[in-house]
């Protein structure tokens, strides 16, 4: 686990997971718009702000405690080390720094990719989902 801590530190994870919830604030918020129109987009957005994202960004630790727990599952010590020394290095830094603008540009892409192929599964399988308990 010394190993995989390391190397979850050297990939600044707990960065790149609050970029990553930052690409999805939009998201969470036009979902609880379409959800509750009545309270009209700014009021949703300070409530997704104000309740929401700080529960996110509290998990931070959690969450990088939880990789390094899947990356010590998976590899062997000596290759966490060695990963961790990449992401130190330039190159490592440099791939380390555009990965927020990567995952803030293929986020909507991949949710408008993502949107219509989960609409035809529930239309697909709304009967079976319904029957299983899941009310669509």
């Amino acid at each position: 686990m010394v190993a995989a801590r390391e190397l979850v530190t050297a990939m600044r994870t707990e960065s790149q997971f609050l970029s990553t919830i930052d690409a999805m604030r939009g998201y969470l918020v036009q979902s609880f718009v379409t959800a509750a129109r009545q309270l009209g987009e700014a009021r949703v957005r300070d409530l997704v702000d104000g309740f929401i994202m700080p529960e996110f960004r509290a998990g931070v630790g959690e969450f990088s405690e939880l990789f390094a727990g899947r990356y010590a599952q998976r590899l062997p010590a000596e290759e966490m080390r060695e990963l961790a020394r990449f992401y130190r290095s330039p190159i490592g830094q440099r791939m380390l720094a555009i990965m927020p603008e990567i995952t803030a540009a293929i986020t909507p892409i991949a949710v408008a990719l993502g949107q219509p192929v989960g609409q035809q599964a529930l239309t697909k399988h709304c009967d079976a989902l319904c029957q299983r308990g899941l009310p669509l």
